[in-house]
């Protein structure tokens, strides 16, 4: 999620999703960057991507860092743009990422939210079809749409201080990946004892890097 310094905490929405059973395949709703994810080469390699499905997958990427590129330039100039700009990628993200599924093969979509689940930690529970297939409590959705707005709140400051030339790039990462991993921490901790067990052993295997 830090590759991108601008609207770091884009991914951190809460929207519906249908209920799933283990083992899951890899839904749109992810926070995962998708595209950028399956570019990976430990992630191509563990998936065992073949060359077609590269390309196409690699033809999702340069569109969708094309189209965050001109976005967050647009952002650069018009602090007023960001909550605009936010919707819209957003959507696009969702878009992009049932593109790269379509592209996977049903065994591949169940293997890439496992790997999903390694890259992103605790922040992957903000997706909805988790939320859904741990049975989280009204209550537990409230608190962990709670952790995300004000998370959300933390980030976006940090990049008003990077645009406003306040902070540097890498003093803006850094923070980013500090408040990245308190949400993390945060939403784990919202888990029973029985939640956490049941997640923890929806990772798979580790992919090896």
């Amino acid at each position: 999620m830090k590759r991108f310094l601008l609207l770091p905490l884009l991914a951190l929405t809460l929207a519906s999703a249908p209920a799933a059973t283990t083992p899951v395949a890899s839904t749109s709703d992810s926070i995962s960057y998708m595209p950028v994810l399956l570019n990976q080469p430990v992630v191509c390699n563990d998936l065992k991507l073949t060359p077609i499905q590269k390309v196409r997958i690699d033809a999702v990427s340069a569109e969708y860092r094309a189209k965050v590129g001109v976005v967050s330039a647009t952002g650069l100039f018009d602090l007023s743009f960001d909550n605009s700009a936010e919707k819209k990628l957003a959507a696009y993200q969702d878009s992009c990422n049932q593109r790269v599924i379509n592209v996977m093969s049903p065994a591949q979509r169940i293997r890439f939210r496992q790997i999903e689940r390694q890259f992103d930690g605790g922040l992957f529970l903000l997706s909805p079809s988790e939320q859904e297939i741990l049975k989280f409590t009204p209550d537990q959705r409230h608190k962990a749409d709670e952790i995300r707005s004000f998370d959300s709140a933390r980030a976006a400051e940090v990049q008003k201080s990077f645009l406003a030339g306040k902070k540097s790039k890498l003093r803006s990462e850094i923070d980013l990946h500090q408040i990245h991993r308190t949400t993390a921490r945060s939403l784990l901790h919202l888990l029973t004892p029985e939640q956490k067990k049941e997640w923890l052993s929806s990772l798979g295997t580790p992919v090896k890097k």
